[in-house]
């Protein structure tokens, strides 16, 4: 998928783990690497228990920041150029996505559709399980 492509091209896709909603791949060092997207504290990032690690409140601003190679560290991924997709994404998925941004999980049993389409809605929501092991307590809070 990645490979041949030049250094800080990327694919945000979802994540194949269900404790993560998306992933990201990546071309660095000459190889293809990939990355989870945490999400914690209404923030995302790359490791979400680091105070150190950049955080932001949307998936695209945690995105926008690893695009300038000045704010990447050598461990960081860096993220200049998305891949293009091959196909599009699909009218049911474009929709979803449009409405989920604007209605929270537990809005969306409220809305007046179908218990079907409900559902539908709910898949990718990012109130999905997570499964956190905590190493030591949190000594910060996130802005």
């Amino acid at each position: 998928m990645l490979d041949n492509k030049p250094e800080g091209t990327f694919l945000l896709r979802d994540s194949a783990q269900e404790e993560h909603l998306f992933s990201v791949s990546f071309r660095k060092y000459g190889r293809s690497l990939h990355a989870r997207i945490e999400h914690y504290q209404h923030r995302f990032s790359f490791d979400s228990h680091d105070p150190g690690v950049f955080a932001a409140p949307t998936v695209t601003g945690l995105i926008e920041h690893y695009k300038d190679p000045a704010c990447v560290m050598f461990f960081e991924p860096m993220l200049t150029a998305p891949l293009p997709r091959s196909s599009p994404f699909s009218l049911q998925q474009l929709s979803r996505a449009v409405i989920v941004s604007h209605v929270s999980y537990d809005g969306v049993e409220h809305l007046p559709l179908p218990a079907r389409l409900r559902a539908f809605l709910k898949e990718y929501h990012y109130r999905q399980r997570v499964r956190v092991r905590r190493l030591e307590t949190d000594s910060y809070e996130r802005a």
